[in-house]
């Protein structure tokens, strides 16, 4: 269960990251800025969904992700891409791979792949794909 000061935390983070202020925010949403500074404090409860829906119009947030950080629902988990092999990857000489800004030589590529190959249950992972 989501505190008010937890949520009220989490909107003012949400906020700064955005680089908006409390005034902007307010406007935006259509609410004092009064009340979101209470709110941001820990100073009321958490709103109502209408209520919600005004903050995160004003944080430019989705009604889902406003919805999670008050703990109404569970936060929306982002589908996870398909499974990249890296020794695939660091065998495929036409892929351009770098590290720290400097591309990979074909040494570094067998490199790391022997060291890769080296570690525990690395047979076994990959002749599962």
């Amino acid at each position: 269960m989501t505190t008010k000061e937890q949520f009220g935390s989490q909107i003012k983070k949400n906020r700064e990251k955005k680089h908006f202020t409390v005034r902007q925010t307010a406007l935006q949403g259509g609410f004092s800025s009064a009340y979101l500074s209470q709110i941001e404090n820990g100073n009321k409860n958490i709103p109502k969904v209408e209520t919600l829906y005004k903050i995160a119009k004003g944080l430019r947030l989705s009604k889902n992700d406003i919805l999670a950080l008050a703990g109404i629902t569970e936060p929306e988990k982002k589908p996870l891409k398909d499974k990249i092999d890296l020794g695939e990857q660091l065998e495929n000489s036409e892929l351009l791979l770098s590290f720290e800004g400097k591309e990979l030589s074909p040494e570094y590529r067998h490199a790391i792949l022997s060291i890769l190959k080296t570690l525990p249950d690395a047979d076994s992972t990959s002749s599962k794909n």
